[in-house]
């Protein structure tokens, strides 16, 4: 093989090595969504939990809010009549202002016996909101702290995918030819990783065995770049690790 064959194929085996990387960081990337989501769904059934108590609890405050407000009208219907009944002149006009007057002050006192009730109720459910405020603020306060380390991942493994596709467009720069036009077609068809090895035979990206003419052509390489008349993806023979040499004492 000549030199400019080998090092057309040692830029062809470094890019299966980085496209390979590639694709295990770009399977990283994809389960960051559904990790953050695993984290959230404890979040989720915690604020849930909270929201039974909270609610309720709630609801019995915009009641109160109400009852209140209705009785500043009762009163102010009461002061009313009363300044009323000091100025009236005849016996009708006095008990018609009364009878005003006594009804606005029943109106009063039954409207406070509704809003002790709910004090009361409310009273009932304040220790457990405290306890769920609290453990939901605890569980927050976990996720927040989880889906920080998440996305600082995300964003690093995002920045690594990056850079190791610039190393990758170089090296097929290096290669020439339609090497480009050929990965670039393979990632838009979404296979990844697009530059795979051959071993035993067979494709490393589709598993399918190559004809025997072609793997022999292959093994050949005389510089040409072939690619997998299955999956079409780039390929290349499996790199051989030669053995180290044993010294004497280590083979003795």
């Amino acid at each position: 093989m000549t030199e400019g064959n080998q090092n057309g194929m040692s830029n062809l085996v470094a890019i299966g090595e980085t496209d390979a990387r590639i694709f295990n960081l770009q399977l990283k990337l994809r389960r960051i969504p559904a990790r953050i989501g695993d984290a959230s769904r404890q979040l989720e059934a915690e604020k849930k939990l909270l929201d039974e108590v909270l609610i309720p609890w709630m609801e019995l405050e915009h009641e109160i809010d109400e009852r209140e407000a209705t009785i500043k009208i009762a009163l102010d219907t009461i002061d009313k009549f009363e300044a009323h009944m000091k100025k009236v002149t005849t016996q009708k006009e006095y008990v018609a202002a009364r009878k005003q007057v006594d009804e606005a002050r029943r109106l009063n006192q039954r409207l406070q016996d509704e809003i002790l009730e709910r004090r009361i109720n409310q009273d009932e459910l304040t220790p457990r909101l405290k306890e769920r405020r609290e453990t939901h603020r605890k569980v927050d306060e976990s996720f927040q702290g989880e889906e920080s380390i998440i996305l600082k991942e995300q964003a690093k493994l995002e920045k690594e995918i990056k850079s190791l596709t610039k190393g990758i467009e170089e090296n097929l720069q290096k290669i020439g030819g339609n090497a480009f036009k050929i990965y670039q077609k393979l990632i838009q068809g979404n296979k990844m990783p697009a530059v795979v090895p051959v071993v035993a035979g067979s494709c490393n990206g589709c598993n399918m065995a190559l004809p025997p003419q072609d793997y022999n052509l292959l093994l050949a390489g005389n510089g040409n770049l072939f690619t997998c008349p299955t999956c079409s993806r780039i390929i290349y023979p499996e790199q051989q690790v030669e053995a180290e040499p044993q010294s004497d004492a280590a083979a003795s």
